[in-house]
């Protein structure tokens, strides 16, 4: 059985899941979305945009799912449905193209189950396009709220550790909390890093075992 564990003792970004996803399969090829810099703001927008990529039915499928979450969390956050969200970071077309890619290699490596560790996010505040808000952020604390995944502080980390977009990957991907590391023979690592500063910790693993 394949299995992919993700460590997200470090936290997890959006960028960093699929830099890692995209080493651990071997996945060459960029997503391009057009309009770089974009906001595609809304659900459906977004939906289109999944729907017109020249990916596979599963990962088309994958990436859906994900933005299921974000968009169910930011409902929740402004008391609104899906239909009426509106994107702001995680619609942007870097965002867009980070999640659409992540669902690609992860279908590409045909995983029979996806496995998590403890998530681990900080704390205090950050500047984000609706001012300055509380971490963990609001759209990571409606998705902790429906989800079974383990989450911790760190007491140490003044800044975001969890993005909505790498919650929501792991949440969309189906990834299941399992505590202690997988037994079983390692056939790949991938380690990703994010641009935040959290005091030297080390970055994001992924491991593709064979259990």
């Amino acid at each position: 059985m394949r299995v992919i564990y993700f460590d997200c003792t470090n936290g997890v970004s959006g960028d960093m899941a699929y830099t890692a996803l995209k080493e651990l399969s071997g996945v060459k090829t960029d997503i391009i979305i057009p309009g770089h810099g974009r906001a595609h703001s809304r659900f459906a927008d977004i939906g289109d945009l999944i729907n017109n990529c020249e990916i596979s039915g599963g990962a088309k499928e994958k990436a859906i799912s994900i933005y299921s979450v974000i968009a169910q969390a930011e409902a929740s956050v402004h008391g609104t449905d899906i239909e009426n969200v509106h994107f702001h970071e995680v619609g942007r077309s870097e965002a867009v193209a980070n999640i659409i890619g992540a669902a690609s290699c992860a279908d590409a490596l045909k995983a029979d189950k996806i496995l998590v560790s403890e998530i681990c996010d900080g704390k205090g505040a950050i500047e984000c396009s609706h001012g300055v808000i509380p971490v963990p952020v609001p759209a990571v604390m409606a998705m902790r709220g429906k989800s079974d995944l383990v989450f911790i502080t760190d007491e140490g980390v003044s800044t975001e550790m969890v993005t909505p977009s790498g919650l929501a990957i792991l949440i969309g991907l189906g990834a299941s909390y399992r505590k202690e590391f997988p037994e079983g023979k390692i056939l790949k690592k991938a380690v990703a890093f994010g641009s935040r500063d959290t005091g030297g910790k080390g970055g994001f693993a992924a491991y593709l075992l064979e259990v």
